[in-house]
């Protein structure tokens, strides 16, 4: 299943029309098709479940929509909440794109990139880290009694540190007045974009007013008793932000291009609209680095497009994590792997960790042995890149082979003629020097 799952990553960096491709003749990728047979594959692809089917009928899961998938949810849901968090979160909705039937679960949005596929309600970090999430499975039947847009961001605001000036973004489809309150009651402070339904009839200066004062002019008012800061803002047409911490003074402009003049002009933005744009969109960047390099499956068993979705976020948080730990030790981003390097490398562990290298694949071909096969080969030989630390210290599969052709030792730099069948580097394995035993675990 490792080696299954590698593949599945792999098949996400170089993506094909189908899946035999990749073991077609003429288009064959040697680095998933040496992998396993695609009749091994097919297997594996067809009888995947997560969860034993046989006690659906208990009481505890009759009822569950997500019962299929629900120990991988919960699973990596627990890990999301091991990171240390951001001083500013953002809540907004994800789309898993699939079009398999699922009843209660599968939603049509037509304004969505993805308008078929499961939504599920995020709560991330500025830097695209994703902290907590659940799967939506109707208005009453997400695993509480109310799914409502205001119990949504409750719920997924109950692990953020409460009283440690912790700030949280919404848009205004769950933004409402009490929520924001309750927010801050709690010690939670936020800054969201409110719909004009929701303001309660607060006398702020009407759109048509504000459009007499120009761009960037706004118009806001100030709770005595809460704090809570209610704000109309004139860009393009009129914005209404809400915050339990900003205040409306100006902080700096922002450029607007401007349709009548043809040119780019300097916009009075107040410092709620800046802490908006800068707190939000977190799940966006999430959402649009999942985009670069999906993980595939085209099936019709819906609770596998879940299943790719969360190998997915852990694959993000995983890269993520690993560039805040790079700047946190000052090392330049030139240095750094990228996500198509990180996630090939996390491909490349699961294929090799495990593997039999003694036993071949698939049918062995009959070829006649020639002198020129004994030959040393001349010119410039293949550097052999050291395999990640999984592999190495697997202790599965790694036997002395020797070799008929000289190359220098990788951790002493000895010309030998031994190396590891499995890491196919070159190791000493004598009486006076065991490099093998050493690279092996250390």
């Amino acid at each position: 299943m490792d080696q299954f799952m590698g593949m599945q990553m792999l098949m996400g960096n170089l993506k094909l029309p189908s899946y035999p491709m990749y073991w077609m003749n003429e288009i064959r990728i040697n680095t998933i098709a040496d992998v396993m047979p695609i009749n091994r594959y097919k297997a594996l692809r067809r009888y995947i479940h997560v969860v034993d089917n046989s006690k659906k009928d208990e009481a505890d899961n009759k009822n569950d929509k997500l019962f299929k998938i629900r120990p991988i949810l919960e699973l990596v849901r627990d890990n999301c909440h091991k990171i240390e968090p951001e001083p500013v979160h953002s809540i907004d909705e994800q789309i898993i794109p699939a079009k398999t039937k699922h009843s209660g679960i599968r939603q049509y949005n037509l304004k969505k990139p993805h308008k078929w596929g499961f939504k599920m309600f995020v709560r991330s970090g500025s830097s695209g880290i994703i902290y907590d999430f659940f799967l939506y499975c109707g208005a009453k039947s997400s695993g509480r009694e109310d799914c409502s847009a205001e119990n949504v961001v409750l719920r997924l605001a109950e692990r953020i540190p409460k009283n440690l000036n912790f700030k949280l973004c919404f848009d205004n489809w769950f933004c409402t007045l009490s929520l924001c309150l309750k927010l801050k009651k709690i010690g939670i402070l936020t800054t969201a974009t409110i719909r004009t339904n929701r303001i309660a009839k607060c006398p702020l200066l009407s759109e048509k007013d504000l459009k007499k004062q120009g761009w960037g002019s706004f118009s806001y008012k100030v709770d005595a008793n809460s704090g809570l800061l209610l704000l109309r803002w004139f860009d393009n047409k009129c914005v209404h932000m809400t915050s339990t911490y900003c205040s409306a003074n100006t902080s700096g402009n922002v450029k607007q291009w401007d349709q009548k003049n043809r040119k780019h002009i300097q916009v009075p933005c107040p410092q709620v609209v800046k802490e908006y744009n800068t707190g939000m969109g977190g799940v966006d960047l999430s959402d649009m680095l999942i985009t670069l390099y999906r993980i595939p499956m085209k099936t019709k068993r819906w609770f596998l497009h879940v299943l790719v979705h969360c190998m997915d976020i852990c694959k993000i948080n995983a890269w993520l994590l690993y560039r805040r730990h790079g700047n946190q030790l000052n090392i330049s981003q030139r240095s750094q792997l990228n996500l198509l390097q990180f996630s090939s490398q996390i491909a490349n562990a699961l294929i090799m960790k495990s593997k039999r290298v003694d036993r071949p694949i698939g049918r062995p071909i009959k070829k006649l042995s020639t002198n020129s096969d004994l030959t040393e080969t001349r010119g410039r030989k293949v550097q052999v890149p050291t395999p990640q630390n999984d592999i190495r210290n697997d202790e599965f599969g790694h036997w002395p082979n020797p070799q008929i052709n000289k190359n220098k030792c990788r951790l002493c730099k000895k010309t030998v003629r031994m190396s590891c069948l499995k890491c196919k580097v070159f190791l000493c394995l004598s009486n006076e020097r065991n490099c093998f035993y050493q690279f092996h675990t250390k």
